[in-house]
């Protein structure tokens, strides 16, 4: 084999060991490459999905120029929700020893309803404590209502007299009678008409 033919041979091996490396390379880029844009990918995405999440906090913010007054607004909803069914529970008992006190004493009730159009006020009540308020109208000699009036105030639970109303009952009946002729009785106590506002507190857990 002469030079000629032994530097063919080297030329072919050379272009043979080129051709592998740069068919390697071509490989090896094209599956990185390909690995590189998936990971690209997955960065647009999660930094699509921070913009979305940071975009939502920042309406929520917009939403609520004080947050801490939201906040407080919420709490605040949350006791008067957890007050009312509380309440809820206990009124009934409450109006029940109204009842039967003057049930007792045969005091006439003609109504006796809770009050929940009317509120508080600006009195301050410490968490867990709520007013509540009953209406309450009676029909009774004025001795009755004095006995009356004794036994709530021994009843377990405090009323508060906030407002109070009396008048005669035949006064009060008066326009429903005065075209009727007058007929004769035996003589009675003078009946009155007794309208009671009454509060009280009740403590609820919280």
């Amino acid at each position: 084999m002469d030079i000629r033919d032994r530097l063919q041979n080297k030329l072919s091996r050379l272009g043979l060991i080129a051709f592998g490396l740069v068919s390697f390379l071509f490989l090896l880029y094209f599956i990185a490459g390909k690995t590189l844009f998936k990971y690209v990918e997955r960065l647009k995405s999660e930094f699509a999905s921070s913009q979305n999440t940071l975009q939502e906090a920042q309406d929520l913010v917009k939403a609520f120029s004080n947050p801490q007054k939201a906040l407080e607004d919420m709490e605040k909803k949350a006791r008067e929700l957890k007050e009312m069914g509380v309440t809820s529970r206990q009124l009934p008992r409450l109006i029940q020893s109204l009842a039967l006190a003057a049930s007792k004493l045969n005091i006439n009730i003609i109504s006796i309803r809770p009050r929940e159009d009317i509120r508080s006020g600006d009195e301050n009540l410490p968490a867990g404590v709520s007013k509540v308020f009953i209406e309450l109208t009676l029909s009774c000699p004025y001795k009755l209502f004095a006995e009356y009036s004794k036994a709530v105030s021994e009843l377990p639970v405090t009323f508060i007299v906030e407002q109070m109303s009396m008048e005669k009952k035949d006064e009060a009946e008066a326009s429903l009678a005065e075209k009727k002729p007058p007929e004769k009785s035996a003589q009675a106590p003078e009946e009155l008409l007794v309208t009671l506002l009454l509060s009280t507190y009740m403590v609820w857990e919280l």
